[in-house]
C-alpha cells in the first residue's frame, strides 16, 4: 500500500493536484513500516502543504521528518538530513523566521555537500536564499539562488522544477526590491530592480510552457505579469493575467485567482492613467473591492501594499483627498496588521517547536535508558531498536491522533486556552463545535472495526479540507471531534458547521462499503469569549446531546454566556 499511494501522490503532485497528493501521502504514511519510508512521506507532505497555505501542518510534518532522519543509520543519512532540513528551512521562512530558516538551510547545505549530491545542494541553496530574502538581504539571496541555478543547469540534469524555482525566485526577489523602491519613490532603484528581474521572469515563463504542472505555470506567469506591469507592457500583461487566472480558477488555486484579479486591476488603472487623470474610477473600485474582501490573507502582503498604495495615489491624482486619506489610513493599518500577523505566526511556530523539543527531550531520555539497559542485558540491541521506534513516535504522539492524523485531545486541551485568550485580547468572537458520528457503534457492528477506522479517516479528511489552517481541529474521543474558530461570528459558525454536516452526509460512502451511510451531529457554542474553556465546551456538549435527541444528522446551537 505504501508504494502504491506514494506513486499516486507523486503523479498528482506533478499535475499540481497538491491537496489530493497530500491525502495520498497521508495514507502512505499510515502504511509506512520503516524509518526511511516514513521519512520520505513526511518530507513530501512538508513540501506540498505550503502550496496549500497550511503552514502550521507543514511545520509539524517537517519537524517530525527532521527528528526522524536522525534515526537513520547508514551512508545515506546525510541525503535524508538534507531533504528534511531543506523543507524545514523553507517553512521557517514562510513564518518570517529568517534566523531559524537560515540555520536550518545551512545545516541542509552542509549535509547535501557531505552526501556529494548536486541536486540536493542546489535545493538547499535555493531555500537558504529564501531565508535571506525574508530578512531583506536581497543581494545575498540572489547570490545563493544564482549558485543554485548554475548547479541545477550543469550538474543536476532533469531537475526542471528546481530550475524553474530558481528562475522564479530570482524574478521574485528583484520584483520585491522594485515594489519597495516604488513605495519609497526611488525611481533609479526601481528601474534597476526591474531590469534585473527581466531575464528571469521571461525565461521562467518560456520554460514553464513545457511543464504539465499548472501550479508552476501560474506562478511563473504571475511573475511575468508583475514585471510587465512595471515596464508598461499593459496589453500583453492583461492577456497573460487573464490566461493564468482561468488556469488558477480551473485548478482551485484561490489565492492565485485573487492575485490575477489584483494585477489586472493595477494594469487597468495604469492604462486609464495613461489616458487621462479623470479616468480609472472603475479600476480603483475594483482594487478597493479586492482589499476589503473576506479573505485578504490569500493575497501576498506585498501585493496588498501595492494595491493600497495605487488606490491612494489614484485618488490623490484625481483630486479626491477624502478617499486618498482613507486609502492612506488603510495602508497604515495594513502595516500594523502585517506586523501583528507576523508576530502571531512566529508565536505559533515557537509553540509547535516547543512541543517537538519536549518530545525530543523525552526521546533522549528514553535513548539514555536504552543505553544503560544495554550494559546490563544480553538483548540490548533488540531493546534499543524498540526504544528507537518508540522515540520516533513520541513527536507525533505528543500532538497527533495516530489513526486520523489530526490533533489529539492533549493538543486540544493545550491549544484551547491559548485560542480563548487570543480571542479575548483581540476582542473577537469564538466558536467551539463538538461533532459526533451518528450510530458509530452500529457501523462497527455491521461492517467491522476496519471499516469503522476508514470512516474516521475519511471524516477527518473531509473536515481538514473544509476548514482553514488557522482553525483548531482535533479528535477528542472515539468518534468525537472538536472544532474551534476564532474571529467567526455565530451565524457564520453555524453556516460552516452546516457545510461540514452536509459534506459528510453527501459523501459517496458506498465506495467505502456497499450499504454504508454516515451522518454527524454537531453541538455548537459561539459568541463573545467566556472566562474559561469549560464555558464553551460544556454548552457545546449540551447542544450535541440535544442534536442527538432531536433525531441526529443536525446542528444544535447554544450562545456563549
Amino acid at each position: 500500500m505504501f508504494q502504491r499511494e506514494l506513486a499516486r501522490a507523486l503523479h498528482l503532485s506533478r499535475r499540481g493536484a497538491y491537496r489530493d497528493a497530500t491525502d495520498a501521502l497521508e495514507l502512505s504514511l499510515v502504511a509506512a513500516d520503516t524509518v526511511r519510508d516514513r521519512a520520505r512521506a513526511l518530507i513530501l507532505i512538508a513540501h506540498n502543504l505550503p502550496r496549500q497555505g497550511d503552514l502550521q501542518a507543514a511545520l509539524r510534518r517537517a519537524s517530525e521528518a527532521a527528528a526522524l532522519v536522525r534515526l537513520i543509520d547508514g551512508p545515506d543519512q546525510d541525503a535524508w538530513t538534507a531533504d528534511a532540513l531543506t523543507e524545514l528551512c523553507y517553512i521557517y521562512a514562510q513564518f518570517q523566521m529568517g534566523r531559524d530558516a537560515a540555520q536550518a538551510g545551512l545545516q541542509a547545505l552542509r549535509a547535501a555537500r557531505r552526501a556529494a549530491d548536486p541536486a540536493r545542494e542546489a535545493w538547499a541553496l535555493n531555500r537558504l536564499a529564501v531565508s535571506f530574502s525574508v530578512s531583506d538581504q536581497v543581494e545575498q539571496a540572489c547570490q545563493h539562488t544564482l549558485q543554485a541555478l548554475e548547479i541545477a543547469q550543469e550538474q543536476a540534469a532533469g531537475e526542471r522544477e528546481l530550475v524553474l524555482s530558481c528562475l522564479n525566485n530570482l524574478a521574485h526577489f528583484w520584483l520585491q526590491a522594485h515594489a519597495e523602491a516604488i513605495r519609497d519613490e526611488d525611481r533609479a532603484a526601481a528601474a534597476e530592480a526591474l531590469a534585473q528581474a527581466e531575464p528571469y521572469a521571461v525565461r521562467a515563463a518560456e520554460l514553464v510552457r513545457e511543464e504539465g504542472n499548472p501550479f508552476l505555470i501560474v506562478v511563473s506567469l504571475s511573475n511575468l505579469v508583475e514585471w510587465q506591469l512595471g515596464t508598461g507592457a499593459i496589453d500583453d500583461a492583461l492577456v497573460i493575467a487573464e490566461e493564468y487566472e482561468r488556469l488558477a480558477h480551473r485548478h482551485g488555486y484561490a489565492g492565485m485567482v485573487l492575485q490575477a484579479r489584483a494585477q489586472r486591476g493595477l494594469l487597468q488603472l495604469k492604462r486609464d492613467d495613461a489616458a487621462g487623470a479623470q479616468g480609472a474610477l472603475h479600476a480603483l473600485e475594483t482594487l478597493q473591492t479586492l482589499t476589503r474582501q473576506q479573505a485578504p490573507h490569500q493575497l501576498p502582503v506585498r501585493l496588498r501594499r501595492q494595491l493600497t498604495l495605487a488606490i491612494y495615489r489614484g485618488y490623490k491624482l484625481r483630486g479626491d483627498p477624502a478617499k486618498a486619506l482613507e486609502a492612506h489610513e488603510q495602508l497604515s493599518a495594513l502595516e500594523r496588521q502585517s506586523a501583528r500577523n507576523a508576530m502571531a505566526l512566529q508565536t505559533e511556530a515557537m509553540l509547535i517547536r516547543q512541543e517537538f523539543e519536549q518530545a525530543q527531550a523525552r526521546a533522549a531520555h528514553a535513548l539514555q535508558d536504552a543505553q544503560r539497559e544495554r550494559e546490563r542485558a544480553d538483548l540490548a540491541e533488540q531493546e534499543q531498536q524498540r526504544l528507537r521506534r518508540e522515540a520516533a513516535e513520541l513527536g507525533r504522539m505528543a500532538h497527533e491522533d495516530a489513526l486520523t492524523g489530526l490533533n489529539n485531545r492533549r493538543h486540544a486541551e493545550f491549544a484551547l486556552p491559548l485560542l480563548l485568550e487570543r480571542s479575548r485580547q483581540e476582542r473577537r468572537p469564538i466558536a467551539l463545535g463538538l461533532l459526533d458520528i451518528d450510530h458509530f457503534k452500529q457501523v462497527n457492528d455491521a461492517f467491522g472495526h476496519g471499516i469503522g477506522d476508514q470512516v474516521l479517516q475519511k471524516v477527518a479528511q473531509i473536515l481538514r479540507r473544509q476548514l482553514r489552517s488557522a482553525d483548531l481541529l482535533a479528535r477528542v474521543g472515539g468518534e468525537e471531534f472538536m472544532l474551534v474558530f476564532v474571529g467567526v461570528e455565530p451565524a457564520r459558525a453555524q453556516d460552516i458547521c452546516e457545510r461540514l454536516r452536509a459534506a459528510i452526509a453527501n459523501h459517496s460512502w458506498g465506495e467505502v462499503m456497499r450499504g454504508l451511510r454516515v451522518t454527524v451531529s454537531i453541538g455548537l457554542c459561539a459568541g463573545e469569549p467566556p472566562s474559561k474553556p469549560s464555558l464553551l465546551v460544556e454548552p457545546a456538549d449540551q447542544a450535541l446531546y440535544a442534536a442527538k435527541n432531536d433525531g441526529r444528522n443536525r446542528i444544535q446551537f447554544k450562545a456563549a454566556e
